[in-house]
């Protein structure tokens, strides 16, 4: 069995795309090697730093929480869904283009059955380094229709290597620091229909069609946390 490895690696990052006066994730020593021979750091972070899961109780107060969700949901079939041809800056992923990569799925036998783990890849972390806030300004996104789509699949959890939600036109925000302000559509689609979600995924390109995948994260009272996510691939 190999194991492709689908998480960012986080470290000290001042600037916050979506909160300029917060911090995205900082780590402050307590104990230095000099001084005492280990390190022991505090950390402040945001809990979206880097790949992360996200739970219906990120947009639903009375859906549940990370620490809710039992453990064993968080492995499973997972299907990638290649949009890679929409992989450029400022896509918008419609249904048309979610039905064409269900068809090339359709043509190696791959059907999307309700319980699976969609993942959908673009390449977008090739293009654009996560410290640069046009990796979400600029980023391919989803329409609110095509997140409907997706979620008529009926998935257990979608994750994602692009910044999913809805931006520019007539959505009230074209940069990072105007979403938490927004109408967020894409999330609000979703995450009710959803398990959970991924964010921030790397290295799809490296993933068959059809694989298992573990994505545990933190077990924390939150909204969302961090997660190592790894595909496995026979």
């Amino acid at each position: 069995m190999r194991i492709v490895d689908l998480s960012m690696t986080v470290s000290n990052w001042d600037t916050n795309s979506f909160a300029p006066e917060e911090t995205y994730f900082k780590l402050r020593p307590i104990v230095n090697w000099e001084d005492h021979g280990f390190v022991s750091n505090m950390v402040e972070m945001t809990v979206h730093a880097g790949t992360h899961i996200d739970s219906p109780h990120h947009f639903f107060r009375d859906m549940p929480s990370i620490d809710q969700i039992s453990a064993d949901n968080f492995m499973g079939d997972a299907v990638v869904i290649d949009l890679t041809f929409k992989g450029h800056a400022n896509a918008r992923i419609n249904v048309e283009d979610m039905e064409q990569a269900e068809a090339a799925l359709a043509k190696e036998g791959i059907t999307l059955e309700p319980d699976l783990i969609l993942l959908l890849r673009t390449d977008w972390p090739s293009s654009k380094s996560p410290l640069d806030p046009n990796w979400w300004n600029e980023s391919p996104c989803l329409t609110k229709e095509s997140a409907e789509w997706i979620v008529g699949k009926l998935p257990r959890a979608v994750g994602f290597d692009f910044a999913q939600e809805e931006k520019g036109g007539d959505h009230e925000y074209e940069k990072a620091e105007e979403i938490l302000s927004g109408a967020m559509r894409v999330h609000k689609a979703m995450l009710p229909k959803l398990t959970f979600q991924i964010e921030n995924l790397i290295n799809l390109d490296q993933l068959p069609s059809k694989l298992k995948i573990i994505a545990l994260p933190a077990k924390w009272h939150s909204e969302s946390a961090p997660a190592r996510v790894i595909g496995l691939i026979d």
